[in-house]
């Protein structure tokens, strides 16, 4: 790799291997022990870091029934150097280079300059690059964060795969994939902001429908093909503007496969996010993803989150468990409010049963039959 200045890093050498020393792609799909997220950031292709107001993300690590803590199940240890297996084979610590403006990636299908970093968080950061035929990208690196070369390989693996298989209008498009420097990188479709860059303000209805449509069309397209987002918040829906703003889902480092099953125990929580289910019982399911959209459409329509999201976690698990952003929903007293209402239910058997009869339901409102600011094609 080309480099122009560069940031320094560390990484265990036992983590980043000589190529001899290497795993190849598709090594171990879970090596080492799960992680815990200290900080609510996630990266996108837009670049941005978005922040996810309120508690962190928490590592599920535990017997199934054990009860969910501030600190995650059994209060499980916050992430250190120390949680991740110490360097391999007698060889130290020894400094990673994150490319910065000016560096050149280089992929088997051409090169990328590095414009601007865009945002970082502590597992990626994404640059706007200028890649093969002078297109402009946005290339996300997974950061090595003192973790073993096999697990960083494996959660791009593990990213690519997903991307590269649901194709969708509404899902944030991957164009190349590639290691450079021992370093993983995704090169994915630049978007222009993400959706939590228009919220503050309630927004008019019809917009509120015409987002909602097209984040329930991907939801469902993930379903359909049993993956579960478990990750649906403002920062990770992106907006790129056409005659529309068109919606792009984005960030599927945590989704998870359901295999056949109506519900999983996701790797990953996102506390200001968590559907009850996931308190309750510590599995995620199909209507997990429904309520975190219920939760987006909230804060559209009102312009302030459903949960006291400054909270600390105890206060926010309270919330959760007596159904505070439902009644809050149900207090907005229109019938759109009375949708999100339905999606916000504690028990999942009386929300929704899909995101298409989501859709269903939000095309018969006055709202959308009415609309003047999206007419039909």
């Amino acid at each position: 790799m080309k480099q122009g200045p560069v940031q320094q890093g560390t990484a265990q050498q036992g983590a980043y291997p000589p190529p001899s020393l290497r795993v190849p792609v598709g090594g171990p799909a879970n090596p080492g022990p799960p992680r815990m997220h200290p900080q609510a950031t996630t990266m996108n292709s837009l670049g941005a870091t978005a922040p996810l107001p309120g508690g962190g993300r928490t590592t599920l690590n535990a017997p199934l029934n054990a009860p969910l803590g501030p600190r995650g199940i059994d209060g499980r240890a916050t992430l250190n150097s120390a949680a991740y297996p110490a360097p391999q084979q007698g060889y130290g610590p020894r400094p990673v280079k994150f490319p910065e403006p000016g560096a050149t990636l280089t992929s088997a299908r051409g090169s990328y300059q590095v414009l601007r970093t865009l945002g970082s968080g502590n597992f990626g950061a994404v640059y706007e690059c200028i890649g093969p035929f002078d297109q402009t990208y946005a290339v996300k690196m997974v950061r090595p964060a003192n973790r073993p070369y096999a697990e960083v390989q494996a959660e791009w693996a593990k990213e690519v795969q997903r991307l590269q298989s649901l194709r969708h209008p509404n899902v944030v498009y991957i164009y190349d994939a590639f290691e450079d420097g021992g370093l993983f990188y995704l090169a994915l479709e630049r978007c222009d902001h993400p959706l939590a860059a228009m919220l503050g303000t309630p927004m008019q209805e019809g917009l509120i429908i015409e987002l909602a449509r097209q984040t329930l069309a991907a939801v469902q397209f993930l379903h359909d093909n049993d993956v579960v987002h478990d990750d649906i918040h403002a920062g990770n829906v992106l907006i790129t503007h056409t005659d529309r703003p068109q919606v792009k889902i984005a960030d599927f480092g945590i989704s998870t496969e359901l295999y056949g099953m109506a519900a999983v125990r996701p790797n990953v929580v996102h506390h200001a996010i968590m559907a009850p289910e996931i308190l309750a019982s510590g599995y995620t399911s199909r209507q997990s993803d429904l309520y975190q959209t219920g939760l987006v459409m909230f804060h559209m329509l009102v312009g302030s989150p459903a949960l006291d999201t400054s909270a600390p976690y105890e206060e926010l698990a309270r919330q959760i468990a007596e159904g505070t952003p439902r009644m809050r929903a149900e207090a907005i007293r229109t019938p759109l409010g009375h949708v999100v209402a339905k999606m916000l239910r504690r028990r999942e058997a009386y929300r929704f049963g899909s995101a298409r009869e989501v859709w269903a339901e939000l095309r018969e409102l006055d709202a959308w039959k009415q609309r003047s600011l999206f007419p039909v094609k």
